[in-house]
């Protein structure tokens, strides 16, 4: 499985009821109207973890992220479908995250899942 994961803040400006009714009645239907696109998962960041001195590293002093979501592909070759099929069909501007969303990361990954089953 392939996965884009986003971490991202508000812009300023927006509230969090405007971002969370533009998230969820418009933009996750957009988003899903692409055939290649799995599934979306999108994360809520309640606070930073902060080990004591000695712990492991965790988010920098001051670096905080409105959600982290993800964005799941069956492989490679669907995610470079899911591109092509936004350039055939982009989102208008009014519908797309500009002027909403403050991206601070956009990567793709290859996910490993291990569980206890």
């Amino acid at each position: 499985m392939i996965k884009t994961i986003l971490g991202y803040e508000i812009e300023d400006g927006v509230s969090p009821e405007e971002y969370e009714r533009w998230l969820f009645d418009v933009h996750a239907p957009d988003l899903l109207a692409n055939p290649h696109l799995d599934r979306l998962v999108f994360n809520k960041v309640l606070r930073p973890v902060r080990q004591a001195s000695g712990g492991t590293a965790s988010v920098p002093e001051g670096y905080t992220f409105y959600r982290i979501a993800e964005m799941h592909y069956a492989d490679e070759e669907a995610y470079a479908a899911y591109l092509r099929w936004f350039e055939e069909h982009p989102l208008p501007p009014e519908r797309g995250p500009a002027g909403r969303t403050r991206f601070k990361f956009y990567l793709v990954t290859e996910s490993t899942e291990v569980s206890r089953g």
